[in-house]
């Protein structure tokens, strides 16, 4: 995959995406399933304990998307990189 500004971009924004999406479908989950958890969450407010927990698994999903999908993005120009070493030393001998 060729590495610009738009595809690092895209890849970025498509990896917070699907784990806001996914983390939002967990925390929606959890509090049906656990709805005592994050209903005490902040003491002196009632809450939701569904969409509590939807909006912040979301969140953290997000930032975790993110971030997985900014590791990819490094690990492909650290494999680019070897490639292009491996195939200077090749020429040279």
């Amino acid at each position: 995959m060729k590495l610009n500004v738009i595809t690092v971009f895209a890849t970025v924004t498509a990896a917070a995406l699907v784990g806001g999406a996914m983390g939002g479908g967990f925390g929606y989950g959890a509090g049906l399933l656990a709805p005592d958890l994050f209903s005490t969450l902040i003491p002196w407010e009632t809450l939701e304990p569904v969409g509590t927990a939807t909006v912040l698994s979301a969140a953290v999903g997000i930032l975790l998307g993110g971030g997985l999908g900014v590791f990819g993005v490094l690990v492909q120009i650290v494999a680019s990189l070897i490639n292009r070493r491996r195939g200077a030393a090749s020429e040279q001998a």
